[in-house]
């Protein structure tokens, strides 16, 4: 199934692009959850390739954000964590007629799905594929249905790439609707297991900007998703995704292990599908190098272990099971995902470890979540209190989902509020300390010494390796920087020189007692305690980092200055050889005039070429000499402190900054470059954020900036300097236009007011006009009121079918509402076109869905009147 699909748009001159990593390049999501993410730059315009359209194979997962679908999966048919997603892309090539095509070709051709079964959804204004359904798929009009954002305007995320879209929709067959309505039909939208959505069809016209603008893409293109899962079983006509040779060698293996019989794997289809799909997750997960930890991917990862374990645990199954289910999916899938061989080994040598982990505390933790459990149903309560959820995780390791899980077979659920409550209370308490990397062990580590930072003198350092385990190492000196103060970790490289052994450091964390985590990855060779090593930090990322946090210290002064605080304002920073973000105490945005003063103030220092100075002196010495700290806490009870200065400004006689700062920094400042305060924006109430650009960065920034104005200049064909004026005429030029178009409107609509005043007819002495004229609902209120004081006292029922839907409006003189109230007359008619509305005594609208109904409603609307008046 897979391969056909690639082969088909390959023979149709596509691209084919192997998957790429679950973990994506784009700091807004935490995992790829559709085939378009590795193409979102494509999409957005910044980046080109060699091609114009691609067809891949998309490793995805939904259990974060927008895209959530933990919980239901094991009870739905049809949900997963870890799916495989088959799309064709098209950027600034072929759109809509040709998506259509292929989908339509290759679903009743190639693959020989029945024409009759298959219905369609389009966005309610897509005209253009309501046609083209009609026309390639000879689609009857009531197998297409018009439905509105929620379902037919697609979006990547809260931001990015987004537009309207179609599904295929195939039928199962009325034996499998559980909705049991009579009118059963996609357009519904209410999840009846009788519709699988097989294909969605998405036309990428707009960037949903986190202003809740939408600007036009650059090139308008297609992104296709086609759930592999879903479309398996449609074809083997399983029941549900579960049901087909995707998960039957996975269940065969759990079965093997639980010696259950296929009728007693049926009765507990919950479990196998949860291990099953969990299975899936983690082994793919695990094989593109994230590992089990209290944090983003590595949080999840542990969740979805963590909760198949438990349902390991209800089936019976013999611990440690889960290697078992590793092996079943790298034998099912390793073929196509070469990744899952290559990284094999790994993979069930960490998946043993974290169950054996979890082992160890699950037993407890299920017996104290039962008892909770029972006593609280015995005094008649349905909700775990956010401590005894909160205490369920520091102690056992459970993941609150996974309470939250056991919570809802119990028909209660979890104050998770609460919990939150309690595990910043944690975090304040802990003042943010990281987890523990996968595969240290703190009770071997107890022993060591503190390791001995050399990093401030050099970028290289042999060492002897004191603690091997995983992808931990631990040295007694080190030349890399723990992430520490804001400052991320250093990078690098570890070569063995006792035996063949390479490795790349991929982060340093520092531990209470001091001893430095290097987590890395063995690229060559291996590592044994006591082998001689040498350790080589990245000096460029170094030098980078360096840049930044030196320039985080001029930012601080000069915003201090600037905004009149004589104290400390800083709340946080990132300092990373790629971003330097700031976050600082103040009440209101920066103004224009703010953010140039404060540029100047910090460029002046870096152009005047300042000493930066580095020394350790007692605390209150520094203290006396005004230094800052941002943490102030840390530094008491020690005998002496860093302190980084930057020398006064020429003609000063105080130095331009002095804090107290473990990080690493330039010797002047001249090395910095230039500074350029990029955004600037609110994080919290009384907390602003400014992200920084300098150095290298501040030039790949203003290469951007360059580009783009390049680009608008192109399109607006004028020179870059005449881009504001020329905008300026356009949006002039654009303003014009609408107000000759509602100038125009509005004479068109006053023609009709004075046809339809004319055809009024009187009962008793109020004036009445009750008319049908298919105009959309804002043309009609707009005619209500041009209508109403030129018949006073009167009443005006207007009714009209516009984009298919109906619409009703209705005013009533203020000398008539104590006989007729509008908002009451709207809801009597709306049920007749099959929607709803109201209004108050003076003016209602309403809406529906059933056009054919607006006749009868004007009639009824027609008779209430004459009956009131």
């Amino acid at each position: 199934m897979r391969q056909t699909f690639l082969e088909y748009f390959r023979a149709k001159g596509h691209t084919v692009e192997p998957s790429s990593s679950l973990v994506p390049d784009d700091p807004t999501l935490l995992f790829t959850n559709s085939g378009m993410v590795q193409f979102k730059k494509l999409f957005l315009g910044v980046e080109k390739r060699s091609y114009t359209r691609a067809a891949t194979a998309q490793k995805c997962m939904r259990v974060s954000g927008k895209h959530n679908d933990l919980e239901n999966v094991g009870p739905s048919p049809r949900h997963h964590t870890f799916f495989e997603m088959l799309g064709n892309f098209s950027f600034g090539d072929y759109f809509k007629r040709d998506a259509i095509f292929y989908a339509w070709e290759l679903l009743t051709e190639i693959y020989g799905l029945d024409r009759d079964r298959f219905h369609f959804t389009i966005y309610k204004d897509d005209e253009e594929s309501f046609q083209l359904w009609q026309e390639i798929a000879q689609a009857p009009k009531e197998r297409i249905h018009r439905m509105g954002e929620k379902t037919n305007f697609w979006m990547m995320g809260e931001t990015g790439p987004c537009g309207p879209n179609t599904e295929l929709i195939w039928d199962r067959g009325k034996e499998f609707c559980d909705c049991g309505r009579p009118d059963c039909s996609p357009a519904l939208d209410n999840d009846c297991n009788r519709w699988f959505e097989v294909w969605n069809l998405v036309f990428m016209q707009f960037n949903q900007e986190p202003d809740g603008r939408r600007t036009p893409l650059p090139k308008p293109g297609v992104d296709t998703g086609m759930g592999l899962e879903r479309i398996v079983a449609v074809l083997q006509n399983a029941p549900s995704n579960y049901d087909t040779d995707l998960f039957y060698p996975i269940f065969e293996g759990l079965r093997e292990l639980t010696k259950h019989s296929p009728e007693q794997m049926r009765q507990h289809y919950v479990p196998y599908r949860v291990i099953a799909d969990h299975g899936r997750a983690m082994t793919f997960l695990m094989a593109d190098g994230v590992l089990p930890s209290n944090e983003k991917q590595g949080y999840v990862l542990r969740m979805v272990m963590r909760r198949a374990i438990r349902f390991g645990k209800r089936l019976g199954l013999p611990m440690p099971f889960l290697p078992q289910v590793a092996r079943l999916v790298i034998e099912t899938m390793g073929e196509h995902y070469t990744e899952l061989k290559a990284q094999r080994d790994f993979i069930l040598k960490a998946v043993a470890h974290e169950e054996e982990r979890f082992e160890r505390t699950l037993d407890q933790g299920l017996e104290r979540a039962e008892r909770i459990i029972s006593e609280l149903k015995r005094k008649g309560e349905k909700l775990i209190y956010g401590p005894e959820a909160f205490f369920l995780h520091d102690t056992y390791g459970f993941p609150v989902e996974m309470l939250e899980d056991i919570a809802r077979e119990h028909g209660m659920h979890v104050d998770r509020a609460g919990f939150e409550r309690e595990m910043e209370k944690q975090r304040a308490r802990s003042r943010g300390a990281e987890p523990r990397p996968i595969g240290s062990a703190p009770s071997a580590r107890h022993t060591l010494p503190a390791t001995r930072f050399v990093g401030y003198q050099t970028l290289e350092h042999p060492s002897e390796l004191l603690f091997a385990e995983e992808q931990v190492l631990v040295f007694p000196e080190t030349p890399f920087y723990a992430e520490a103060g804001g400052q991320v970790a250093d990078t690098g490289r570890i070569e063995n020189l006792s035996r063949p052994g390479k490795a790349e450091v991929v982060d340093v964390q520092k531990d209470e007692r001091g001893v430095y985590l290097h987590r890395v990855r063995v690229t060559e060779g291996e590592f044994r305690v006591g082998d001689r090593c040498l350790l080589k930090v990245d000096a460029e990322c170094r030098a980078r980092t360096m840049r930044n946090h030196t320039a985080t210290h001029l930012l601080h002064a000069a915003l201090r200055r600037v905004l009149g605080y004589s104290q400390g304002i800083q709340a946080g920073s990132l300092v990373a050889p790629d971003e330097l973000r700031f976050d600082f105490k103040h009440l209101a945005a920066l103004t224009p005039e703010e953010i140039a003063r404060i540029e100047e103030l910090a460029n002046r220092a870096i152009l005047a070429d300042l000493p930066v100075t580095v020394a350790e002196e007692p605390l209150e010495s520094a203290k006396a000499r005004g230094a800052m700290a941002l943490f102030a806490e840390d530094y008491a009870g020690k005998e002496k402190v860093r302190v980084v200065t930057v020398a006064p400004l020429p003609g000063d006689d105080q130095p331009f900054s002095v804090e107290l700062c473990g990080g690493t920094h330039v010797q002047r400042t001249g090395q910095i470059g230039l500074l350029k305060i990029i955004s600037e924006g609110s994080v919290a109430a009384g907390v602003r954020r400014v992200h920084v650009a300098v150095g290298e960065n501040l030039l790949a920034y203003l290469r951007e900036r360059e580009r783009v104005e390049s680009k608008l200049s192109q399109l607006l064909k004028t020179s870059e300097r005449e881009l504001v004026p020329k905008l300026e005429a356009l949006l002039a030029e654009r303003d014009a236009l609408w107000q000759e178009r509602e100038a125009l409107r509005r004479h068109w609509l006053a023609s009709h007011k004075d046809r339809l005043v004319q055809q009024r007819y009187k009962i008793n002495e109020a004036s009445v006009i009750c008319a049908r004229l298919d105009l959309s609902v804002e043309d009609l209120k707009t005619l209500s009121d041009l209508i109403e004081p030129e018949i006073t006292p009167g009443v005006v029922l207007l009714g009209g079918v516009f984009n298919g839907k109906a619409s009703l409006v209705c005013k009533v003189s203020e000398a008539l509402t104590k006989h007729l109230h509008a908002g009451q007359m709207m809801k009597a008619l709306t049920p007749l076109i099959g929607g709803g509305g109201g209004g108050t005594p003076r003016f209602a609208q309403g809406g529906g869905s059933n056009p054919t109904g607006l006749d009868e409603a004007l009639r009824h609307g027609e008779a209430l009147i004459r009956a009131r008046l």
